[in-house]
Order: structure tokens, then C-alpha cells, then sequence
């Protein structure tokens, strides 16, 4: 190789190619886009607990316990209809399918829907009340309710009935039931939004013990409660995110999902899925 006053002459040797523009470009774009999924995925596992999912529970729809009684009604999120289902899990079907209408907010009087909230009544009839409330007025106390529309479903024949306006309440009713049975068994839960930890105790003659203890997303994006009696006494009704629990206080103790996809409740979403329970059957037992 000749070697001129520090040039390179030999021909042999090509000169490198100049790279590429797009290629630098898309090799630029792929680290981009990797660093950024580390940061979103390093982000999203801390705002949601580390990653936790809802805690997992057996389903009472894919296996139905025929010892537990009642029936539970509930609004469903998916479809906006009133549905009615035996505690044991299956059967289920609707009874009121309410329009998108009467359940939209109305943006000319500032108000969002609250409800429907579902209440037993004597003769096997379900009250299906719609309340709306002004987001104005929360802001610096309770709600300030306004009344919607009431309906009696009566679910043995199907018959719907409308009550006037002026008899709809302007109020909705407390969200939970009792906590303390005829035998003196006393439920407790405590819940950490913050951290998505959630318990639930019972106390009787032999003291206290943990029935439920569960750790959901945490950071605010996991609910949990109330838990009350189911009119029987046989067991204690729950919620969590659109779940409907059922929790059995056996030795051991179970808990076990009803249905998903429950709606919010009455009071602007925040007091857990809308259900409510009659200690009688009302629906044909699995066979």
C-alpha cells in the first residue's frame, strides 16, 4: 500500500458507504419507543399496585351451590337491564330493560344520573327508583339529589307499572343492610383504598375471626363494600368492582362471585354495584 503524505491511495480498498437517513431514523424510532414502554409499563405497574389484578374468587355462575338461597337483583352495566338471579349461582334472566334515555345525564340542569336503585317490596315486586344529582352542589357537601322516574316490576307475572312523579322519592335509600344477625354475629370490613387492602371479620361468642382479607390494585383503583347479612342469615353479601360476592362464614370460609358487570349505585357510582336481596327463591333451581 502506497501511502502519500498520510492519504490512503489503495484502490483495492472501497471507501465505506455513507449510511442511510431512514435507516438511522427508524433505528432512532425503535429506542425511542422501547424506552418509552419501559417507562409506561414501570409507571403503570406502581399507579396500579405493583400490578396486582382483582383478587381472584370461584364463580358461582360456572358452579352453582344449591345450598345457598335467595335472590339477588342487580343492574347490569352491559346491557342496562334489571336482572334477577338465584344466590346458587344460575338461573338468571331479566325483568326491566331500561332506555339509554332514562338513564343519561341532562346537561341542561347540571345533573348526572344516580342509580337505579333496587329495593324488595312484599308479593315478590322489585321498586326501581332513578335518582339524579348536581356535581355542583358535592363539591362543597352531600349530594344534592333531584327525583327521576319509579317503576314496580312485579317478577312473578312481569308486569311493570309507573308511579307518578309526585310520589318518587327525593332521596335514595342507605346502600347496606344489616350487619348484625338475630344470633348477635356481628360483621365488620375495613378497607385501604390507598393500598387496596380489604377485610372482613365476624364477631361471635368465640371472639373474632377474619372471614375475607384481600389485597386489590392499589393507588385508588380498587373499591370494596359494604358487606351485610342476606335476609336469610345464611350468608353475607359483598362487592368489589362490579362484583356481587357471596361470602359463606364456614370453617373455612369462602367467598365466591356472583356476577360481574354490576353497575354503580345510587349516589353518583361510588357506593359499589346496585343489588338488592329477598330471602325468597324466585327463580327454578338448577337441576
Amino acid at each position: 500500500m502506497l501511502n502519500v503524505r498520510g492519504l490512503d491511495v489503495n484502490p483495492a480498498r472501497p471507501r465505506p458507504p455513507k449510511p442511510r437517513r431512514w435507516l438511522w431514523a427508524v433505528v432512532a424510532a425503535a429506542v425511542v419507543a422501547a424506552i418509552g414502554g419501559l417507562v409506561f409499563g414501570f409507571g403503570a405497574a406502581l399507579f396500579h399496585g405493583g400490578g396486582r389484578g382483582l383478587p381472584s374468587f370461584p364463580s358461582l355462575a360456572e358452579h352453582p351451590d344449591p345450598s345457598l338461597h335467595g335472590t339477588v337483583a342487580y343492574f347490569s352495566n352491559d346491557t342496562g337491564c334489571v336482572r334477577i338471579v338465584a344466590a346458587s349461582g344460575q338461573p338468571s334472566r331479566n325483568v326491566l330493560c331500561i332506555p339509554a334515555r332514562d338513564l343519561a345525564p341532562k346537561p341542561a340542569q347540571l345533573l348526572k344520573p344516580a342509580g337505579p336503585q333496587l329495593v324488595w317490596l312484599s308479593g315478590d315486586r322489585l321498586e326501581v327508583t332513578m335518582f339524579f344529582w348536581s356535581p355542583a352542589a358535592r363539591r362543597s357537601g352531600p349530594p344534592d339529589f333531584h327525583p327521576g322516574w319509579q317503576k314496580i316490576v312485579d317478577v312473578r307475572t312481569g308486569t311493570v307499572s309507573d308511579v307518578p312523579r309526585a310520589q318518587v322519592p327525593t332521596r335514595p335509600l342507605p346502600a347496606s343492610g344489616p350487619e348484625v344477625a338475630p344470633s348477635g354475629d356481628r360483621l365488620a370490613y375495613t378497607f385501604d383504598p390507598s393500598t387496596g387492602r380489604a377485610t372482613v371479620t365476624l364477631t361471635d361468642r368465640s371472639g373474632t375471626r377474619t372471614l375475607l382479607s384481600v389485597q386489590g390494585p392499589g393507588e385508588y383503583t380498587y373499591s370494596f363494600g359494604p358487606v351485610f347479612w342476606a335476609p336469610n342469615w345464611q350468608w353475607i353479601a359483598g362487592s368489589d368492582d362490579g362484583r356481587i360476592l357471596v361470602i359463606t362464614a364456614g370453617s373455612p370460609a369462602r367467598t365466591r362471585v356472583l356476577v360481574t358487570g354490576s353497575g354503580g349505585g345510587a349516589g353518583g357510582g361510588t357506593a359499589g354495584p346496585v343489588f338488592a336481596i329477598t330471602g325468597a327463591d324466585l327463580l327454578a333451581p338448577v337441576s
